[in-house]
């Protein structure tokens, strides 16, 4: 993939990330965890705001899966 269509689609999976609630939000860390995979594979350079939004929603993901978890 050309890298100006996948900084198109980074820019549409920001914007929905963007205008998400929390849980909306974790809906799209996997769609945007596998762009950033494939943009690396295709040596397309990852901005770094785009790896740390990666990071934080890979966390928040992480951490929900452990609120309701009893004491």
């Amino acid at each position: 993939m050309d890298e100006k269509l996948y900084l198109n689609k980074i820019k549409m999976l920001e914007a929905n990330i963007a205008a998400a609630d929390d849980a909306g939000k974790l809906a799209f860390q996997s769609e945007l965890h596998k762009v950033i995979a494939e943009m690396r594979i295709a040596g397309v350079a990852v901005p770094l705001h785009l790896q740390e939004l990666d990071e934080q929603l890979t966390d928040e993901a992480t951490e929900s899966r452990f609120d309701n978890l009893p004491i």
